[in-house]
């Protein structure tokens, strides 16, 4: 008998999947447990194993398909057996068809907000990420017009020679989508630096119009648009309005004197050189805010609505910025990591989440969320609790300014902390507690060690 493979339910919050590539051709031998297809949810994209051995056949969803959980979109057979003559070709997909006129016919399979993005494989992603070029000028050779991995060997080998790339633009740049390769041609000779890529990301911070934000929006006259949501900024939306509807959220902000912590990580990066990774302000919050949830326990942890959850451990989640929309993964254990550990695990954790390539399990399972906007220019904000979680810090620019210090004015490198969290669990006092100890860690940070 033939055995279906069905879309499996990988969201917790999503009833339908994409289809992103099939790792196997029709015809082919599979074994159970190899990898079959790549699928992408809510937050990341994931490949998926056979859950059968035999010969692959009659695959029902084309790669870019939105098919139902649980939806058969393959057979597999077992050597010498043929499909009975009525199975289905092909199965509907759960998005329709993009109505309108069109640039590119060949994106009207895909939802809106999917049709504007690069589309192309995890592993040309890891691989265009890993030689710090962007995938906007590699061309496509895999199904639907998608970049392979191969697209991008190929790209790669056409360049005169590999960029000499720091380690921090590196990572900037990847985090900007800034080709390195088109820096380096323009400057020919020198090492890429931090100056560089901020230099390439204020030459293309242009405000995007609606159409480019959106996808296909429809007009309604006056020059206004109107679109739909796209499937994950949907989830966000759906749980940020849980978050304010189930909790009772307040937040406390406190400025404080980062001077002493500017000057330790000065001296960290000096140190190390040109080692990597290089500790982000985020790292040394995230090693601060570890170390106090030790001490304020009732602050890390989950409440469902009628049973609160302290782990032994902390389970530090850390907001990231990405094209498809803001992901948390969490990083375990945060509070038996060195600061080089955790600067490692951000890294890693971060070129995941750029490449939509987070599993289940690295954004599951969060007790306290770390969120920086500092790098953005703002002072203070009122960041929002991720259910079911209890609380969550946000930390705003480090910058001089005028401050009393030593009983006399001085500048100082003053920065603002903004604490949210749930009434229903937390009162004021040891919020505020809780707060003052992650401040005078920033402006004592040498006793973070001890």
């Amino acid at each position: 008998m033939p055995f279906e493979v069905l879309m499996p339910p990988l969201s917790q919050t999503l009833d339908t999947l994409v289809l992103v590539e099939w790792l196997k051709r029709t015809g082919d031998e599979i074994r159970k447990g190899e990898p079959l297809f790549l699928v992408e949810s809510d937050k990341a994209t994931l490949e998926v194993e056979s859950p059968a051995t035999g010969t692959l056949q009659a695959i029902l969803a084309e790669p870019g398909s939105e098919v139902r959980v649980k939806t058969p979109i393959a057979h597999i057979i077992e050597l010498g057996e043929s499909l009975p003559a009525a199975s289905p070709l092909r199965i509907p997909v759960a998005t329709p068809p993009v109505t309108g006129a069109s640039s590119d016919a060949g994106l009207d399979w895909l939802p809106p907000a999917r049709a504007q993005r690069i589309k192309a494989s995890p592993r040309a992603r890891a691989r265009a990420q890993a030689a710090g070029v962007g995938l906007a000028a590699v061309p496509a050779s895999g199904p639907q017009g998608m970049i392979v991995e191969r697209d991008v060997t190929a790209y790669l080998a056409t360049l005169p020679t590999p960029p000499r790339v720091s380690p921090v633009a590196r990572r900037m740049a990847t985090a900007e989508g800034i080709d390195v390769a088109a820096i380096a041609q323009a400057k020919p000779g020198r090492r890429i630096q931090r100056a560089d890529i901020v230099d390439a990301v204020a030459g293309a911070q242009k405000p995007a119009p609606a159409e480019a934000q959106f996808g296909n929006a429809d007009a309604v006259g006056g020059g206004a648009l109107r679109a739909a949501l796209d499937p994950t900024r949907r989830v966000i939306a759906a749980r940020l309005q849980a978050s304010h509807q189930a909790s009772v959220p307040v937040t406390l902000m406190r400025e404080v004197d980062a001077t002493a912590l500017v000057e330790l990580r000065t001296t960290i990066l000096a140190d190390l050189g040109d080692q990597a990774p290089r500790p982000s302000y985020t790292d040394l919050f995230a090693l601060i805010v570890a170390r106090c949830l030790l001490q304020h326990p009732t602050m890390n942890g989950t409440f469902d609505g009628e049973m609160l959850m302290i782990p032994e451990h902390v389970q530090l989640a850390l907001a990231v910025d990405t094209p498809r929309g803001l992901v948390a993964p969490v990083i375990p254990g945060a509070d038996q990591c060195s600061l080089l550990t955790l600067a490692n695990k951000r890294v890693e954790l971060t070129a995941a989440a750029l490449a939509s390539q987070l599993t289940p399990a690295q954004l599951g399972g969060g007790t306290f969320t770390l969120t920086n906007l500092g790098a953005l220019g703002v002072d203070a904000f009122t960041p929002v609790i991720n259910p079911p979680q209890i609380a969550i810090l946000g930390t705003g620019r480090i910058r001089p300014a005028p401050a009393v210090f030593g009983g006399q004015l001085a500048i100082r490198q003053m920065m603002m902390l903004s604490l949210t969290f749930d009434h229903r669990v937390v009162d004021g006092a040891p919020a505020a507690r809780f707060l003052g100890a992650v401040a005078e860690f920033v402006e004592k940070p040498f006793r973070v060690w001890y």
